[in-house]
């Protein structure tokens, strides 16, 4: 039975991650801030651990003790549109990237046929995306958050080049579940649609509906992940849908689906036209042949319906 070690466990990404893992048949052990892990698994194949990444020394250990045959690293100190970093620059720091650097000096030193895998983020392609999104696109640190990112790409690459540890380093463009938090833009949006169901007088105040996105679902993700490590792929590879939505398109359509105006309950600033962008998967297929599959709006529609779940 193989030995995963999932580091951020306790977050959207790294629950759903535990929940596909255990039923691949592995021996799973997450770790986590949280002094008890928030979506129960009951199998003697799982374990939690409350352990702070900075905790470096703490973190050598558990790599000691376990033994895992491939890290998957999804913690993240990350935050909505707006979040100020520059408040918990030492925490981002820490868990973003130092954190990575102690699994791959434990693969290094003790086990270097570790197999890593690396959550990283579509932030490191900077503020304004245009045009076509590849490989090739160039990085840029825009924010201390996608500073972090992008540093951890090249320490990935680095210890690969220099030392032959296998990490596949996954640029996430956005993904949402029913576990992402409300101050995030779909939880809120679909949030607004449901009280618009039952109060046809309610106003939703959303920041701007001036902006282009690649939504996907993070289970979908994190089954792209667990493929990744399957198929022993080390480098660089995108998650995303290839499908970019116009965010006043994307309101506009999610709520005539439920019959609803979105101009009569959602009140924003004055639409801007901003640039678009598309992302190439053709990389994504030849690397690991996966892709997300489900639509953005059926998990909208599961918010929407059941949005207490």
């Amino acid at each position: 039975m193989r030995r995963s070690l999932v580091l951020g466990v306790g977050g959207q990404d790294g629950s759903i991650l535990a929940e596909e893992l255990m039923a691949s048949g592995r021996q799973v052990l997450g770790l986590g801030r949280r002094e008890s892990f928030p979506y129960p698994i009951d199998s003697p194949h799982f374990a939690y651990r409350q352990l702070d990444l900075a905790e470096a020394a703490e973190l050598d250990s558990c790599l000691r003790e376990f033994q895992p045959d491939e890290v998957f690293h999804v913690a993240a100190v990350h935050g909505s549109a707006g979040f100020p970093y520059e408040e918990v620059w030492g925490s981002a720091l820490d868990v973003n990237t130092k954190s990575l650097h102690r699994v791959l000096e434990f693969a290094r030193q003790e086990q270097p046929q570790l197999r890593v895998f690396y959550a990283s983020s579509a932030k490191i392609f900077g503020p304004a995306l245009r045009g076509r999104v590849d490989l090739s696109t160039p990085r840029e640190g825009s924010c201390l958050y996608s500073i972090t990112k992008k540093a951890s790409g090249q320490l990935a690459s680095f210890y690969e080049r220099t030392h032959g540890i296998k990490t596949t380093v996954a640029i996430l463009f956005n993904h949402e579940s029913e576990r992402r938090p409300s101050s995030f833009f779909i939880p809120k949006i679909c949030k607004a649609v449901s009280s618009s169901l039952s109060n046809p007088f309610h106003r939703e105040e959303i920041q701007t509906l001036s902006f282009h996105c690649d939504w996907s679902t993070a289970r979908d993700f994190m089954r792209m992940a667990l493929r990744a490590v399957e198929v022993g792929f080390a480098g660089e590879v995108i998650f995303a849908s290839g499908t970019t939505w116009n965010g006043r398109d994307f309101v506009q359509q999610l709520f005539s689906r439920h019959g609803l105006d979105y101009a009569q309950h959602v009140v924003a600033p004055d639409y801007v036209e901003s640039s678009f962008f598309e992302v190439d998967l053709s990389d994504t297929l030849r690397q690991i042949d996966a892709r997300a599959r489900e639509d953005i709006f059926t998990l909208c529609d599961r918010l929407i319906t059941s949005p207490n779940q």
